[in-house]
């Protein structure tokens, strides 16, 4: 098998594996006068075939050379062991089992590999690829084919690779034709570069559902014709709203991962780096292992009952890194988790001991609390959903605030809101309308403002903030802070704002400073910031964070001034 035709042998085993997903199982062997797999660490056994795998055996293939006489019979009952060993043990997904035997000729008598592993069942199917022109041993490599209920097909060329490898597929398919079966299936996870600049990462995954199509004509069902294959993409972040972001508490999220463990969404999940000014996706971006990220979990009980689409709960003590890996909270989560019905995924909640148990709630009237809602300093979450804009066309162009404000006031009483949510942001508007006169206040007494506070910040678990800002756009430290594109400071699908966050781990009324980075001119901000719980009787529960962002030229002359004294 020399020259072009083990190119084409090699294009024909690539474009195989590009078949092949994470529920199918797979070995390469390559034979000659002796049996070798091409990765000896996996001799012996079958290996899934994610993305890692399929992209190591392709390295493999590239890197064989011809040498010896190819021993079919050999390689043969080598791959029937395999086969029957992963059936006995019950790995892989026990479904299908086939060997693509791809050869450019087949001399030997095989009657008695096949007698011997594989009749009169036929439990195994051998599907033949004949490469190169030459047609001496077609009925041979046919016949190998034809008595295991395979197809034989014929590769001369690299151009017939594609459409004939693809022949498999289709025998693969006629049982499920004829029983009627439409398998649903899910996909990997693979990525949509339109939302690079627009989505948090953890939530730029998407995922696509598809069934197959076949012909129904009764002249050819027994055929068991497919005629092709209809499905549609699924942004995974649409999933994760399953879950509203202000059920979950402060620091709870919810994740989730594939039959297989890889994480489909989390908010520790970062599959893009910066290439110079570019964002480009990580090479395994799609193949991160829950353990990877939930790494507290060291006897694995969380990923394995997930992988098994178990429903349950377990407590962790964990570790959890803000502001972009520079800080640590100790905390202690409460970890439920259950399949997602019909599909290959398992849905997480996270929810933190201490945060949660109870809610501050109340109720305003709408004329009031729309009256509060609409003002200049204050905004919502954009990337929650307080009403469903994607379902009705006439709807997509409107932002959260504009749909809220339509439904509330009855112009657009077919919205779907959640009442819940928009109740509670009217009653935080209302509670918080005061702070507006008082910064304006402030800001109108200069006598009373230090210089270098910059900007005065509010915000509750509704997603609601309010923003006064000190010093305008060309005399501000920090020209990004509380913008669309600052998401660590903002509420986003997949976490609270981070001084939100760490406020809530210091004792009610005191303020945690920190210096959250460095400014692109090299000057630095501090940010101060306290949580405003209520408590009744007993019961506390946190209703939002207040707090300031300054310079830290301003923050030591106060010091030095009190040192002075």
């Amino acid at each position: 098998m020399k020259g072009l035709r083990l190119t084409i042998a090699k294009h024909t085993i690539n474009t195989i594996l590009d078949t092949l997903g994470e529920n199918d199982f797979v070995n390469i062997i390559a034979y000659s006068d002796y049996v070798s797999y091409v990765e000896p660490c996996f001799k012996g056994t079958l290996v899934q075939a994610d993305l890692d795998n399929r992209e190591h055996f392709k390295i493999l293939v590239e890197g064989l050379h011809v040498k010896g006489e190819g021993k079919v019979k050999k390689a043969m009952k080598e791959s029937f062991k395999i086969l029957n060993q992963a059936s006995a043990q019950g790995q892989g997904s026990l479904c299908n089992q086939a060997i693509m035997l791809i050869t450019d000729g087949a001399m030997e008598d095989f009657q008695e590999v096949f007698e011997e592993f594989n009749w009169p069942e036929r439990r195994v199917r051998v599907f033949t690829y004949l490469i190169g022109r030459e047609m001496t041993f077609a009925d041979n490599v046919k016949w190998i084919a034809c008595n295991n209920k395979g197809y034989y097909t014929h590769i001369s060329t690299l151009a017939d690779v594609q459409e004939n490898v693809m022949e498999y597929l289709h025998v693969l398919s006629r049982p499920m034709v004829i029983n009627h079966d439409h398998d649903i299936i899910w996909t990997e996870a693979y990525m949509d570069t339109v939302l690079f600049n627009s989505q948090a990462q953890s939530l730029l995954l998407m995922t696509s559902v598809a069934m197959p199509v076949f012909s129904k004509k009764q002249e050819t069902l027994s055929h068991g014709i497919l005629l092709g294959v209809v499905g549609t993409d699924v942004a995974l972040r649409e999933l994760i709203r399953l879950a509203p972001r202000y059920k979950l508490g402060i620091h709870g999220y919810a994740f989730l991962n594939t039959n297989n463990g890889y994480i489909l969404s989390h908010p520790e999940l970062r599959p893009l780096y910066k290439e110079g000014k570019k964002l480009k996706p990580k090479p395994n971006y799609n193949s991160v292992d829950l353990a990877e990220v939930e790494w507290e979990d060291t006897e694995e009980a969380l990923r394995t009952a997930m992988v098994k689409g178990e429903t349950g709960s377990l407590s962790l003590d964990v570790r959890t890194s803000v502001d972009k890996g520079r800080r640590v909270m100790f905390l202690r989560n409460e970890y439920y988790y259950t399949v997602i019905n019909e599909t290959p995924f398992s849905l997480g909640i996270v929810l933190t001991n201490g945060h949660g148990q109870y809610r501050f709630i109340g109720n305003v009237s709408v004329e009031e609390g729309l009256h509060d809602l609409i003002a200049p300093d204050l905004t919502i979450a954009t990337e929650w959903t307080y009403c469903e804009t994607d379902i009705d066309p006439s709807h997509r162009k409107l932002t959260q605030m504009q749909a809220m404000v339509r439904y509330l006031t009855g112009k657009e009483p077919d919205l779907e809101c959640d009442t819940d949510l928009l109740g509670q942001t009217l009653f935080d508007a209302v509670v918080t309308a005061p702070m507006e006169a008082y910064w304006t206040a402030l800001m109108l007494n200069s006598s009373s403002m230090d210089e270098g506070v910059e900007t005065a910040f509010l915000g509750t678990r509704t997603g609601l903030m309010r923003v006064q800002r000190y010093a305008g756009i060309e005399k501000r430290v920090a020209n990004t802070f509380l913008t669309p594109a600052d998401k660590l400071n903002i509420f986003t699908l997949d976490h609270f704002p981070v001084w939100y966050r760490r406020a809530a781990e210091v004792p009610a009324g005191q303020f945690h400073y920190y210096l959250p980075r460095e400014d692109t001119r090299g000057a630095k901000i501090v940010i101060a910031a306290t949580a405003v719980s209520v408590t009744v009787g007993k019961k506390t529960a946190i209703a939002g964070a207040i707090g300031v962002q300054m310079t830290l030229d301003m923050l030591e002359s106060k010091f030095m001034t009190i040192a002075a004294q």
